[in-house]
């Protein structure tokens, strides 16, 4: 299918000071960077300073169960803001997003309930029986934010995407102060669930602030009748499939606890895809979630796929080289943010990288832009599936690699699934549902340029502390060049990046 011949994601707006998408993109991006670092540090911090024993209980409870609470607790509703805003009047914004609060404070209560029972279990396992004390901390922090989590979307409905942006950030380091002063203190493990409360708390008092703000003169008009309900069968699939999703993220920390108890803070360091890198493609996706929806309302096809075409083509020549250096300099990254005592970390770290290779897109928000929310669950339950089924086999014989190799058969799986759902909605052909010759190319220069850097690795006995810099500091110019030589990053971008480089420079 051919694309339009303008650049949409580069394409101004008419307003004369109205921001681009691609900006908006950008700006959003870059807070949730922030925020991901931040949190990213949290980790590096608790895991140099608290024992390995520690490091167990925080991270069974606060990135195991209350995450895992959160998730389930949303029940999909925050994503149903963009699209019923897009297709409701904007007087009735205010009415909406109250409706979706008090739903969400009600979830909380019985998300709550499910955690503490989940803990109960869990508490069972040796070292790990100060979970039970602290969980009601948990719980409490829970009713405080949960309720919150449909702000961001709103915003950027809303067309307040720096608002958007600046709550990110003061999410982040909201976080990292609730995590990192209770250190300071003589039980830093029992000090961190009442810091996270305490930040849970201020969360709550500036989302309500913001929301007098955006909607201060504006009268709440009544929903019509049954809204509620059509929001249910919206968002109940994407809540089904967060559940399957959460599940998913969870199996292999759960058998890992179970089967090899010893090195589960080890384990959980290691086996996570690199945050800031999905974010990107959510990011861009997100932002671009209002033009979607409107394009599939109003029946134009060819415009929705040239934005979908052109957001993975651009998140692609970032997202891939972002990858290549991971993979490449995986021990020197690990050996970088934690002691020496969680060098196996590497071993699934490297393996969950791998999956971020097809993380240049959100294949579920495209679903949701097209109103069709069901096959995500059924995709979620079936990558679910896979990943229990292979797991505890694969740990019997791979031992701590195990479990990520199922999760990335898992993913595969789902990738493919998702790219032919979204065929089947759009009644096209499959090689037309994603630019897979953009794909592969970038995909091969990415690759090409870490044949160099890895060759060097190979030879070169790397100083601990600055390996990861030197890889990484040789890896960017090969892969600039060569994508530019072979046309992966176009002559705007490049003018774009020179000039940027050229700020930095004279500054």
């Amino acid at each position: 299918m051919a694309k339009p011949d303008n650049d949409i994601l580069d394409q101004e707006q008419p307003a004369p000071k109205q921001m681009s998408l691609a900006g908006k993109a950008g700006i959003f991006t870059i807070s949730k960077a922030i925020t991901i670092i931040t949190q990213l540090v949290v980790v590096v911090v608790i895991s140099h300073l608290l024992t390995v024993q520690d490091n167990n209980v925080i991270s069974y409870l606060v990135l195991g169960l209350y995450a895992s609470a959160l998730a389930f607790g949303q029940l999909g509703l925050p994503d149903s803001v963009f699209f019923f805003f897009e297709k409701m009047p904007a007087s009735k914004h205010k009415a909406f997003l109250l409706l979706l609060a008090k739903m969400l404070l009600g979830l909380a209560f019985v998300a709550a309930l499910i955690m503490l029972a989940v803990s109960w279990v869990g508490a069972t396992r040796e070292g790990f029986g100060e979970i039970r004390s602290l969980v009601w901390v948990m719980m409490a922090m829970l009713l405080f934010e949960l309720p919150t989590t449909p702000l961001p979307n709103a915003l950027i409905a809303l067309d307040r995407t720096k608002a958007a942006a600046w709550f990110n950030i003061f999410t982040g380091f909201g976080q990292f102060a609730a995590m990192t002063l209770p250190l300071l203190l003589p039980d830093p493990v029992a000090a961190i669930p009442f810091g996270l409360l305490g930040y849970g708390f201020l969360r709550l008092l500036a989302s309500a602030l913001i929301f007098q703000s955006l909607f201060k003169n504006t009268p709440s008009e009544k929903l019509p009748k049954g809204i509620a309900k059509e929001v249910l069968r919206y968002s109940v699939p994407l809540s089904l499939a967060q559940i399957f999703w959460t599940l998913n993220k969870a199996v292999d920390k759960q058998v890992i606890q179970w089967m090899m108890p010893s090195i589960y803070a080890i384990y959980d360091r290691g086996a996570i895809e690199l945050p800031i890198i999905p974010t990107i493609a959510y990011t861009v996706s997100a932002v671009m979630m209002t033009q979607l929806v409107g394009h599939h309302l109003r029946g134009e096809r060819e415009a929705l796929l040239g934005l979908w075409y052109k957001s993975v083509e651009k998140v692609s020549v970032i997202v891939l080289p972002l990858v290549m250096i991971f993979l490449v300099a995986a021990e020197e990254f690990i050996a970088l943010l934690l002691p020496e005592s969680y060098a196996d970390a590497v071993i699934p770290f490297r393996i969950y990288t791998f999956i971020l290779l097809q993380r240049v897109a959100s294949y579920s928000n495209m679903q949701k832009a097209l109103g069709a929310t069901a096959p995500i669950t059924h995709a979620a339950i079936y990558m679910f599936l896979i990943n229990a089924v292979l797991c505890v086999p694969l740990v019997k014989l791979f031992g701590i690699a195990g479990p990520p190799l199922a999760m990335l058969a898992a993913n595969v799986f789902s990738w493919w699934y998702a790219l032919r759902n979204i065929q089947q909605l759009l009644k096209i052909r499959f090689r037309e549902v994603f630019p897979f010759g953009f794909y592969l190319k970038a995909l091969g220069v990415a690759a090409l340029a870490a044949v160099p850097v890895f060759g060097l690795k190979m030879a070169v006995d790397l100083p601990r502390y600055a390996g990861f810099f030197i890889l990484v500091a040789c890896y960017l110019p090969i892969y600039l060049m060569l994508a530019r030589a072979t046309g992966i990053i176009e002559e705007a971008d490049w003018r774009r990046l020179m000039k940027k480089l050229n700020f930095l420079h004279k500054n």
